[in-house]
């Protein structure tokens, strides 16, 4: 049996944009997605994924009022945005445990 979407494309966008919006004029309100999923009639866990892909780049806002699949190259650059993000923590991770390691080693002589 195929996969069946529960929701239109038209709910969705419609949803995400009213999340957006809604992000700008009320920054402080974290009931937002729980407002939102109520009003458009959707699971909050559905609209809270459709959100997370639009912050992350994998849907762009098109010239018509519809989200589209993001352009190749603009994945590309987050993928390499994020790549070089994690190796920053990787380092800082490292430079970290290094100076635990002396704390540790300084605590133990006394």
């Amino acid at each position: 049996m195929a996969f069946e979407k529960k929701y239109s494309d038209e709910v969705r966008d419609a949803a995400v944009r009213r999340v957006a919006a809604r992000r700008q004029n009320e920054p402080g309100n974290r009931a937002i997605l729980r407002e939102v999923a109520e009003e458009f009639e959707v699971g909050e866990q559905s609209l809270r994924i459709w959100v997370k892909r639009l912050d992350d780049g994998m849907f762009a806002a098109g010239g018509s009022s519809r989200l589209r699949q993001a352009p190749k190259e603009q994945l590309l650059a987050r993928i390499a945005e994020l790549e070089a993000a994690l190796a920053a923590a990787r380092e800082e991770n490292e430079v970290l445990r290094k100076a635990s390691i002396i704390f540790a080693t300084e605590a133990a002589k006394r």
